[in-house]
């Protein structure tokens, strides 16, 4: 004789709401073929933008080196396949990636809310925040505050640029594509000072006597590489890398 067993009510649920989550798990893997495209053409295509010592920058033999470009290589070589460096224009990094253009854009990119718009976020990988430089003789320009009326350079479309339209007027807001016009212009007295992350800071202070950093960082300035939204296996492994701890050993060596 078969026996009916009465289950109750929230059991039922339960074992529905477990077979749901799993198929919502399965169902992702399978919508997100992204790690599977990336094997199949044997390289991850990563977009960056050149100079920006010490994150991303050519050297002597013309290969792009830099703390960003080693972590997208160790993010390659943990899916197995080499790394496609494309060097283009900072503004235009987001649409390569929302586009399709590239898998992923590292960049000493800063995260957002108006980026995350566009683009998923890897966890952050490293705080750096903004600072000041200006010419050594200068004694005037000490905190942000100092920079009212003062012409400010800026990397065009970064948060640097956020920045400087905090403490003087959009006219005296000078825009550049990269931060070497900037502080060429900076050294001729063309502007009055130059906003950016600290870590590309050092480096530009270290190798031009002439100009310092003062103060200290301003903000805080979270990078993170940009993955096209939905691509949840890949952003998965770049957290893994994040998380490994080479990162440490990767900021010991650039900054």
């Amino acid at each position: 004789m078969n026996k009916k067993i009465k289950l109750p009510f929230t059991t039922i649920i339960c074992f529905f709401l477990i077979l749901s989550i799993s198929g919502c798990i399965n169902q992702e893997e399978t919508l997100d073929p992204t790690i599977e495209r990336i094997k199949d053409a044997g390289k991850l295509v990563v977009g960056t933008s050149t100079p920006y010592e010490p994150m991303e920058y050519k050297d002597e033999t013309g290969n792009i080196v830099g703390f960003d470009i080693d972590i997208a290589n160790e993010i390659a070589n943990q899916l197995g396949v080499e790394t496609d460096i494309r060097d283009m224009d900072f503004d235009l990094l987001i649409d390569a990636v929302a586009n399709g253009e590239v898998d992923i854009a590292i960049a000493a990119i800063t995260i957002t809310t108006e980026r995350e718009e566009r683009v998923a976020f890897s966890n952050p990988y490293l705080n750096a925040g903004q600072v000041i430089i200006t010419n050594e003789s200068n004694q005037e320009i000490n905190i942000p505050e100092d920079l009212k009326d003062k012409k400010v350079g800026v990397q065009n479309s970064t948060t640097s640029e956020e920045e400087a339209l905090k403490y003087t007027n959009e006219t005296n807001v000078i825009k550049y594509n990269d931060y070497i016009e900037a502080v060429t212009n900076l050294e001729a007295g063309t502007i009055d000072a130059v906003i950016i992350d600290r870590p590309a800071g050092i480096v530009l202070a270290k190798d031009n006597s002439n100009i310092k950093i003062v103060g200290n960082p301003f903000t805080n300035e979270l990078y993170g590489i940009a993955i096209k939204k939905g691509e949840s296996a890949l952003k998965t492994e770049i957290n893994k890398v994040i998380a490994s701890g080479i990162i440490d050993t990767f900021e010991a060596k650039w900054l």
